[in-house]
């Protein structure tokens, strides 16, 4: 049977971020205006770098290329241009760009392939002022590009069952435009870390107080990683799985699923991770069940103890760094604790009555990462059920 014959591109997807959004505040004919000159500088980009547009509709773009370098090349440009218009013109063009490669099938209707599919759910994933990739792409350019690759953690895409690890493209030597996160290659914690937590480790151990962990300070999430709760083949979910998931927030429990990789798991008796879309402003939250109270607590401490966040003043707006208890009135109470550390920003919680503990994550440690990573706590804290 003859196979069609298939070549290796470059796909982009660019869309407009907030752009509803900026038509209700400031009208048709400013929107009108902003399209267009977004529009423009899109296709000066992909001229320049040998694109081909495949497809426009309202604010989204689907553009090709001969390789996944000249995409990549092409996505900083738009993100460049698009900044320079918001400086000049004092309007912001709010752009997210996702790029991967692959191998597609050219027909009369378009490229046929997974790839398309990929590029088109990474940008879904992009921030404004972000360009994220596949690690495909970035195994294929890293050597050719001057550029860096920040790592934005493994997402569940939609249509696509493997979680897939993306990475924020920035130029070397250039302003960093989006959110920042840890760069690949580099412990979050450093040798010191390691040192503090492998004391930690065996203090722990000798009290008793921590059987069954295991700390490795250089992966993520912050937290002891243990076996797995259960199996990464068993069927999700397992009977322990089910009951943590149904009483997570409505909101969320769509996206979530069995938290498989070892160094995010707590020793619990289950554990769910849930990878959010782009709208949320936490970007991961995790929720372990435990057999106890005391284990939900020992989980905590353990944390706690190699963060060291001051304790006293309370996780609030302004107060980025610190931990003590929460309460919402007598409907749910427990500890919390937040910090940011690695290029990341982080607040860990209980429901000590539920036996439960989640962390939430958000790239990036500005102050407005930390406020609006709060204030999507402060919501959703109390939709446990």
């Amino acid at each position: 049977m003859a196979i069609a014959s298939s070549r290796t591109n470059g796909f982009l997807f660019a869309d407009l971020r907030d752009y509803t959004q900026f038509v209700d505040r400031h009208g048709d004919r400013a929107a009108a205006v902003l399209l267009d000159a977004y529009r423009g500088l899109v296709r000066a980009a992909v001229a320049d770098f040998g694109g081909a547009e495949i497809k426009t509709e309202g604010d989204s773009f689907y553009v090709v290329f001969p390789s996944a370098s000249s995409a990549v090349q092409c996505g900083l440009a738009i993100l460049d241009a698009a900044a320079r218009h918001g400086r000049d013109s004092g309007t912001p063009i709010q752009v997210g760009i996702g790029v991967h490669a692959g191998e597609t099938v050219e027909t009369d209707e378009g490229y046929v392939g997974s790839a398309v599919n990929m590029a088109a759910r990474v940008c879904s994933q992009a921030r404004a002022g972000e360009l994220l990739v596949t690690d495909t792409v970035r195994a294929l350019t890293r050597t050719m590009l001057p550029v860096r690759f920040v790592d934005r953690r493994s997402r569940r895409l939609k249509g696509i069952s493997e979680p897939v690890t993306l990475y924020r493209v920035v130029a070397e030597g250039a302003a960093e435009t989006g959110p920042p996160a840890r760069e690949t290659g580099r412990g979050w914690a450093g040798v010191g870390r390691t040192v503090q937590v492998a004391v930690l480790l065996t203090g722990l151990l000798i009290g008793g107080a921590a059987a069954g962990y295991l700390l490795l300070a250089s992966q993520r999430p912050p937290g002891p990683a243990a076996s797995p709760t259960a199996s990464p083949a068993a069927t999700f979910p397992t009977a322990e799985e089910l009951a943590l998931v149904e009483s997570l927030p409505l909101p969320i429990r769509d996206e979530c699923g069995r938290t498989i990789a070892q160094a995010e798991r707590l020793g619990s008796v289950a554990s769910v991770r849930c990878d959010l879309d782009i709208a949320a402003d936490a970007d991961t939250v995790w929720y372990d069940l435990f057999a106890t109270r005391q284990q939900v607590a020992t989980a905590f401490d353990v944390i706690r103890l190699r963060e060291r966040p001051p304790f006293g003043d309370d996780c609030s707006p302004t107060v980025s760094r610190a931990y003590g208890n929460w309460s919402a009135g007598s409907t749910h109470s427990g500890s919390l604790m937040c910090f940011q550390t690695g290029g990341e920003t982080w607040i860990v919680w209980t429901y000590p009555a539920d036996r439960t503990m989640a962390r939430a994550v958000r790239s990036g440690t500005t102050p407005a990462d930390w406020s609006e990573l709060y204030a999507w706590w402060d919501n959703i804290k109390l939709f446990q059920r």
